[in-house]
């Protein structure tokens, strides 16, 4: 089934509100832990992406826009993870006035060829499927570090369980449309305050991408490494990748 889209925000009503955008497969529970670990003064507003026939590159900045103008109503940190760090730069192209700051986790600006071959693969082997089982263990050995398989099965497991329940048309969709995304060009009009957080094991976005991805950015934003982490810092390592998100917030 399609997901419709939700909202997860603490309950206090701060001053610097952090839009958190996931990433292919994944969905607003990623940073469900991360509100309680940032300092008071933040808020999180994390939302599932639309996944329906219709949807877009385009629309999904459209909606995201509007959400940030409408309901947050003030500029806001965006974080993108992975696929959603496409996102936050194709944000910035469409609504710079509503961005006071980037948060781009385990993400670069385009699809690397190896990635691309892996997903290109995936999508073949998905064509007539009729649903993901089985594929949650598959997709997981490419997103986890070995410590956290050794150390936090059940993160894991919950993750394998929750990819499992999306639609193979939607997944599918979804893939081509991050298949066919390319940010580079945006890359450097940036001019807020940016941070790039990515995983020391994370086969999308290695640090070496991530850090040749942010030189190119106008003062050449600091980049975290997350040790013993990879794909999924908030989840694999939720306490350091709160901590690098409360040190970059005091900047913004």
């Amino acid at each position: 089934m399609n997901r419709v889209p939700t909202t997860a925000i603490h309950d206090s009503l701060p001053d610097t509100a952090i839009l958190a955008v996931h990433g292919l497969g994944g969905g607003a529970y990623f940073f469900r832990g991360l509100a309680d670990r940032l300092q008071p003064d933040y808020r999180v507003v994390a939302v599932d992406l639309p996944t329906g026939p219709n949807v877009s590159m385009k629309s999904w900045v459209g909606e995201l826009g509007t959400r940030a103008a409408r309901q947050i109503r003030e500029p806001v940190v965006l974080l993108g993870h992975s696929m959603g760090t496409i996102l936050a730069l194709e944000a910035w192209a469409a609504w710079p006035e509503w961005i006071r700051g980037l948060i781009f986790v385990g993400g670069v600006p385009q699809v690397s060829p190896r990635i691309r071959e892996r997903l290109e693969e995936r999508m073949l082997a998905l064509a007539g499927a009729p649903s993901l089982a089985g594929w949650g263990g598959k997709v997981s050995t490419g997103v986890f570090s070995p410590v956290t398989f050794r150390d936090r099965p059940e993160v894991v497991s919950a993750f394998e369980r929750l990819f499992e329940a999306q639609t193979v048309e939607a997944y599918v969709r979804c893939c081509g449309i991050l298949l066919a995304a390319n940010a580079e060009a945006i890359v450097p009009t940036v001019t807020v305050p940016c941070i790039g957080v990515t995983g020391e094991d994370d086969q999308y976005a290695p640090p070496d991408a991530v850090a040749a991805f942010l030189d190119r950015i106008p003062g050449k934003p600091r980049l975290e490494v997350v040790p013993d982490c990879g794909h999924l810092p908030f989840l694999e390592q939720p306490a350091a990748f709160a901590a690098a998100v409360n040190a970059f917030l005091r900047t913004c």
